[in-house]
């Protein structure tokens, strides 16, 4: 078997999760890990499938550019190693959020702050909003889920710090297994 991480996009419009799902049941090709969003009228999709022994590269290859002729979508893959394929998905244990006035650099100083303690990020949601109060700029909204093992406690004094330091409220939150 082989497995393929597969990027695809376009306009947003009902049917795209359908229309993928189908060129791939074509084939008999296993949708094992995804992640979709819409952004601003765009949708976009990330997954991993697995492709069974008795079809090839070439013929996945092939339903997907049909795909991306019949639907106007944009369609990258690429094959992964089998050691890739194996690999246990990330667990978060940890979700941080971060809240306040919309500006360039909060993505960096969180991410910053993080790296510089080995933690891993697995998933990443940022949105821009108009403020309610008319007198302020854009809100700023970002959730992050990450890996810190036994990190949280100098995750805290990190983030706090940078929280201070570019104007934001950040709260951290150990994630609940049994809420999950």
């Amino acid at each position: 078997m082989s497995s393929v991480l597969l990027s695809i996009s376009g306009h947003d419009r009902a049917g795209i999760v359908r229309d993928v799902a189908e060129a791939l049941l074509h084939l008999n090709a296993n949708i094992e890990d995804s992640s979709m969003t819409a952004l601003r009228g765009r949708f976009t999709m990330m997954m991993i499938v697995c492709i069974p022994e008795d079809r090839s590269i070439s013929e996945l290859k092939a339903a997907l550019a049909e795909l991306e002729q019949r639907t106007r979508l944009t369609v990258q893959s690429q094959v992964i190693s089998d050691e890739e394929a194996a690999a246990p998905a990330a667990e978060p244990d940890h979700v941080i959020t971060v809240h306040g006035a919309d500006k360039a650099g909060i993505v960096h100083a969180v991410t910053d702050a993080l790296v510089s303690l080995g933690v891993s990020v697995v998933d990443v949601s940022t949105q821009s909003r108009a403020s309610d109060q008319a007198e302020q700029d854009s809100v700023y909204l970002m959730v992050l889920e990450v890996v810190a093992g036994d990190q949280g406690a100098c995750m805290r004094e990190k983030l706090d710090a940078v929280a201070k330091k570019i104007g934001v409220d950040i709260d951290l939150h150990v994630l609940d297994e049994a809420i999950l």
